[in-house]
């Protein structure tokens, strides 16, 4: 099943290291991404490498945590579009095992 151009599946959402929707997404220079804080927690303090992949990102990380570009807002946005309700949860400290948009699509009316 093909989603609408641009649309994000929940799946496409998941921070590798939390396993919830993404929160404030940082996008690393590998393409890798993670929720800002699971992204600060598990980032490997002395070498700044990715969580994932191991590629060194601490130029970039600091580069872009002093001009406050750290956070993907583009792809933030887009999540919080799609997702108000996962994002609310979140936001409110609920876990998001309980979404009520199991099989992942964008849109509760897309079938």
């Amino acid at each position: 099943r093909l989603l609408p151009r641009g649309a994000l599946s929940l799946e496409d959402c998941r921070c590798p290291v939390c396993l919830e929707i993404f929160m404030e997404p940082v996008t690393l220079p590998c393409t890798h991404t993670f929720c800002k804080d699971c992204f600060l927690e598990s980032v490997d303090k002395a070498t700044l490498c990715c969580p994932l992949c191991r590629m060194r990102v601490s130029s970039w990380a600091r580069r872009n945590s002093r001009s406050k570009t750290l956070v993907n807002q583009q792809l933030w946005t887009q999540i919080q579009n799609c997702f108000p309700l996962q994002c609310q949860r979140r936001l409110s400290g609920l876990d998001g095992s309980s979404d009520d948009n199991p099989a992942g699509t964008a849109r509760a009316d897309v079938p």
